[in-house]
């Protein structure tokens, strides 16, 4: 009898221990720009003029970290790194299509699983493919949204997708141009291939994915589980040229209402009947052709990014549930120039690694347990903290393995050094190192075209491209932020010392695998 009564006792303290654990919200941006929030002094005077409530009633709730980073420059290795609390170079994953995401890597979902949480994934998933790549194979029981590193914002309906096929002559790779029906899956471990495909017509993917938070938040608000909420935005990602109507006229934007039907499409839709989506995406895409409306765009989804968020959080409270809820707010990666994106005061964008590509807008918010309306700008952060600070949270063990670190003694003020240093790599021989104040950076050239706002906010051509220098260089991001002066001739020492922290480093990680972990295959070279 005695026996019985402690088992009942602790059964109902493992009871109560999970519904005392916080509910978890992850929201992730798809390249937004550093600067693109209005709260923040150095954003700029669009975003100033238009706000961006979400974004600021998150942040006057919570902590802004000023010193946050990805993982990457770019958002497959990225998210990899994030769900996973860990070097994604650690199997591989280097860049796109390598690394995947391998059976024994524990993620966040799988962790939260264990400890009696309900988890959920709406959005964007790329890790490069791999054994575990659909989200119902690493801890989502359930998932709404696409598998692929960009879609189609309005165009989600299987009508759509045989329209483009129609005009493509039946072929059915198109490029970067993806539309047609989102994937939804309903069970933990439900083989991929009985995804349900689920078409939308008048759709616009941040409505959905918004819509689907709010409800997922309310269906919970009465059960004794709690939940991990992973919401993926395909916004602000290329293409920003097709946007939403609503959206589009807030900003002053041009909108063009698809017709399917229609004979010609025209901007922003792809002919393929007239030219390759490749051709058509290296104008649009890659600044070939400058858009003069290409900010506005950008405008359009960003509001209504933010809009997203500002829904997350009112549903939150509305269900009583804000108090215990942890909310993370991350971008994937920097802003691309590509999309127009804003990440004053840093230097470069996207796909480098310059400040620009992968330092990035990270916000969390508690209210009632964590601090309110503070700026941490002395503490070195990474998107790989977010999975120990939600286990710190739960008042869970933290596997010894994960390369992030809670960030519960940072926001309690116990210290303020949190990394002592971070690495970045392209490939073995094209990497940054952060230490402290100091950045070394080794073979990450980049060059690329360039644009320029005028006053009445058209973007124009620039004719000086963009570049990020391939030579090794120092900075001292305390003093130079903007990464404008080289001291690696000054400081010798500290040079020396941040080439053996990625020696180090460098010799704990495979090189780039491909998606099954194994070596690529080098290519033919032509004679």
């Amino acid at each position: 009898m005695k026996t019985q009564v402690l088992y009942l006792f602790f059964l109902f303290v493992s009871l109560l221990n999970a519904q005392q654990k916080p509910n978890v919200v992850v929201i992730i941006a798809d390249d937004l720009g550093y600067a693109d929030l209005s709260f923040l002094a150095q954003a700029p005077d669009d975003v100033k003029k238009f706000r961006t409530p979400g974004f600021d009633k998150l942040a006057k709730t919570g902590t802004y970290f000023e010193n946050a980073y990805s993982t990457s420059s770019i958002c497959s290795p990225s998210r990899a790194g994030l769900i996973t609390g860990r070097y994604q170079e650690r199997w591989g994953n280097y860049s796109y299509s390598e690394g995947g995401l391998p059976l024994d890597e524990l993620t966040i979902p799988e962790a939260l699983l264990k400890i009696g949480y309900k988890t959920s994934k709406l959005g964007k998933t790329h890790l490069n493919g791999g054994p575990k790549k659909h989200p119902s194979q690493h801890g989502f029981e359930t998932f709404l949204g696409f598998m692929f590193h960009t879609w189609d914002y309005i165009r989600l309906s299987q009508k759509d997708l045989d329209a483009v096929l129609e005009k493509n002559n039946g072929k059915k790779y198109i490029g970067n141009q993806v539309v047609g029906p989102l994937l939804k899956a309903t069970a933990l471990h439900q083989p991929p291939k009985t995804y349900e495909k689920v078409s939308y017509e008048n759709a616009f993917t941040t409505k959905i994915f918004t819509d689907e938070a709010v409800s997922y938040i309310e269906k919970n608000k009465k059960e004794e589980k709690p939940f991990y909420l992973h919401v993926s935005f395909n916004a602000v990602h290329m293409p920003t040229y097709v946007t939403d109507k609503t959206w589009a006229e807030k900003v002053g934007a041009p909108y063009t209402e698809w017709d399917r039907n229609a004979k010609e499409w025209g901007f922003p839709y792809w002919e393929p009947n007239k030219e390759t989506h490749q051709v058509f995406h290296k104008k649009w895409g890659h600044l070939e052709k400058v858009d003069k409306n290409g900010r506005r765009s950008y405008l359009s989804h960003l509001l209504a990014l933010d809009y997203g968020v500002w829904q997350i959080l009112k549903t939150l409270e509305e269900t009583g549930q804000r108090e215990n809820t942890i909310v993370f707010f991350v971008s994937d990666n920097g802003g691309t120039i590509n999309t127009y994106a804003n990440n004053t005061p840093l230097n470069g964008y996207k796909y480098m690694l310059a400040e620009g590509g992968i330092r990035i807008p990270f916000l969390m918010s508690m209210p009632g347990t964590l601090p309110q309306g503070e700026v941490n700008s002395e503490s070195i952060i990474s998107t790989m903290d977010i999975f120990p600070t939600i286990l710190d949270l739960a008042d869970e063990e933290i596997p010894q393995n994960l390369d992030g670190k809670s960030l519960l003694s940072v926001l309690n003020h116990e210290k303020e050094l949190h990394h002592e240093h971070l690495v970045w790599a392209l490939n073995r021989d094209s990497w940054v190192v952060r230490m402290g104040k100091w950045k070394l950076t080794n073979n990450a050239g980049w060059t690329h075209q360039n644009y320029t706002l005028t006053k009445n906010g058209d973007a124009v051509r620039n004719l000086k491209k963009y570049t990020y220098p391939t030579q090794p260089h120092l900075y001292n991001l305390e003093e130079d932020i903007s990464e404008t002066t080289n001291l690696i001739g000054k400081h010798p020492k500290i040079v020396a010392q941040m080439k053996e922290l990625y020696n180090k480093w460098n010799q704990e990680m495979p090189g780039p695998l491909n998606s099954f972990g194994q070596p690529k295959k080098k290519k033919k070279s032509k004679k």
